[in-house]
């Protein structure tokens, strides 16, 4: 996904929810023990999710952190190809490995765009309460960095692009019995994507994240996967010439405040040699700050005379074709 770094290249992708936020002061807590509940620490949202199913082969963990078998125990780790690893992380490169910050799925909620990670957590059924007391995410430039340094809070020397303790001591406070099993996921975490500015696609995302310290981990293991959902869809057309022929290298636009600009927030793809463009992965419309409004830039010299592109409510799993644009030459005066 392309944000404010703009080279050519292929279609982009965007995720879209629907998501009620009730706000927290930062240095406290966020209680997840209910269905549908949700809080926000430093700028990113943390809710209760039961709506995409785990498992081995359903989800791709990226960070796995080992689970305990007794009481009082924290548990801690990040995702990194170096090897040895240095705290509780499961060493298997299918469980945790480096992560592409294209790789994480976009997410617009309420007018802005956010990264959405998903956890899965296991614990005994008779003792599910667990705490996420530690996030930190960082962005850099090698797949196996190492070296995390728990009194500067920095990874091999970087700073944190985001963290749930800046401000203060936050923690997250999770119910196994909501979701239980390894089948279903538990937490949705989303990140703004301003956290990432300056960041390509091709950048690496470390996750550091701590459990335990307020009801320690007991049984199993803690998961880390990007963030999925279900009943995407498509929207795709093409930019003809209307001398005849397509429009190739075209800008193409998903407008999302709706102002008739091409902003530093908003997804863009490029249409191909034949003019065509999609955007795919895109969640269904299940609200006004859902819809989709397609926008281009036309080239120097042209003007668009196709009628601009109405609001599009995308239906799960539907997939929206033949929204084309028509642009003309300017006519030089005789």
């Amino acid at each position: 996904m392309r944000k404010s770094h703009r080279p050519a290249g292929s279609t982009v992708r965007l995720r879209l929810e629907a998501l009620e936020v009730r706000d927290v002061p930062s240095a406290t807590l966020v209680d997840l023990t209910t269905r549908g509940s949700a809080g926000e620490v430093n700028g990113a949202m943390f809710k209760q999710d039961d709506t995409q199913p785990t498992g081995s082969g359903v989800i791709h963990s990226f960070l796995r952190i080992q689970g305990a078998a007794s009481k009082n125990v924290t548990q801690e780790g990040f995702n990194t190809d170096a090897r040895p690893l240095q705290f509780d992380e499961n060493k298997s490169p299918t469980f945790t490995h480096a992560l592409h910050l294209g790789d994480v799925p976009e997410v617009f909620v309420n007018g802005a765009m956010y990264r959405v990670f998903l956890l899965d957590v296991n614990q005994k059924s008779s003792q599910p309460l667990l705490s996420l007391d530690q996030v930190r995410l960082y962005v850099g430039d090698a797949p196996n960095l190492t070296g995390y340094n728990a009194s500067t809070h920095q990874l091999a020397g970087l700073d944190p692009v985001y963290d749930l303790d800046a401000g203060g001591d936050s923690w997250v406070k999770l119910d196994y019995r909501l979701n239980s099993g390894s089948g279903s996921g538990d937490m949705l975490m989303l990140v703004p994507e301003s956290a990432f500015a300056g960041a390509g696609a091709n950048s690496y995302v470390y996750l550091y994240s701590k459990f335990g310290e307020h009801f320690a981990g007991n049984a199993g293991f803690q998961e880390w996967a990007p963030g999925h959902g279900n009943g995407t869809g498509s929207i795709s057309g093409t930019v003809n010439n209307a001398l005849g022929g397509v429009v190739s290298n075209q800008i193409v636009y998903l407008d999302l405040n709706n102002n008739g600009v091409l902003d530093d927030s908003d997804v863009y793809t490029i249409t191909d040699a034949n003019g065509h463009y999609v955007f795919d992965n895109l969640p269904p419309s299940g609200d006004q700050q859902s819809v989709y409004y397609v926008r281009q830039v036309t080239q120097d010299g042209f003007t668009q005379t196709s009628s601009e592109i109405a609001a599009i409510f995308l239906q799960p799993g539907q997939d929206v074709t033949g929204v084309d644009f028509t642009d003309a030459p300017h006519v030089k005066p005789t």
